[in-house]
């Protein structure tokens, strides 16, 4: 299949065993708009995260040693890595862009809180629950891309305001643990490490996250694990 407006960064390669064939999307016009809400409750109960902006996200303002008041309690916070890359490269918040650069557990925009609020009440045309990924450092969540081959944004977050374009889901699985990520109202348009495949040289430092079809590229292999 051709992909329009191709940006010509060597998607198509099938690394993977017959499992991992399998698209996580069915093919076609993408729909726009197919999200299932599926309660209305208000007055959620949610963790408070340390860290200052609304809703608690992002750096705190006072030292992180000694003094001040009792932190308050956080969420876990995951790293989010693409199989091109594997270990070496993680997800970060960088100077407004988001992208993969070297692992590094101590650096703050490598790490995000998988906001999983909406989980039961928003899910995709499929049926996969709804989160929101926001960077513990800047207190912004990944915003879908204005369309295909547009890198993914950064938006300041707020968990008290239902958002679909911050949120997103996980297909299922694709081979050796690895998931797709997409919009939640567009399941057509995944995370795509821009010009990460093998014929191109691979993720390096910096590699921008974009949103691209789904091309069964290892670029578009994705996990979220624990730190």
């Amino acid at each position: 299949m051709e992909f329009p407006h191709c940006h010509g960064h060597g998607h198509g390669r099938r690394d993977d065993d017959d499992e991992d064939r399998r698209a996580p999307a069915p093919y076609g016009a993408p729909a726009y708009g197919n999200v299932v809400h599926v309660a209305h409750e208000s007055g959620d109960e949610r963790p408070q995260y340390g860290g200052g902006g609304s809703g608690g996200y992002g750096h705190e303002t006072r030292p992180h040693h000694g003094g001040g008041a009792a932190p308050a309690t956080r969420q876990p916070t995951y790293r989010i890595l693409c199989k091109a890359g594997e270990d070496s490269f993680s997800l970060a918040a960088r100077d407004g862009k988001v992208c993969l650069v070297r692992t590094d557990r101590d650096d703050d925009t490598q790490h995000w809180i998988k906001d999983m609020k909406y989980s039961t009440r928003v899910k995709d045309e499929e049926g996969y629950p709804a989160m929101a990924l926001v960077n513990k450092a800047s207190g912004e969540a990944l915003k879908h891309s204005l369309g295909q081959s547009h890198p993914v944004r950064l938006t300041r977050y707020n968990p008290d305001t239902l958002d679909e374009s911050v949120l997103w889901t996980e297909s299922r699985g694709v081979g050796a643990g690895y998931r797709c990520i997409r919009m939640v109202n567009n399941i057509y348009l995944n995370f795509d490490a821009l010009h990460g495949d093998k014929d191109h040289g691979g993720v390096r430092d910096g590699t921008t996250l974009i949103l691209w079809e789904w091309t069964e590229g290892d670029n578009q292999r994705w996990k979220i694990v624990a730190w």
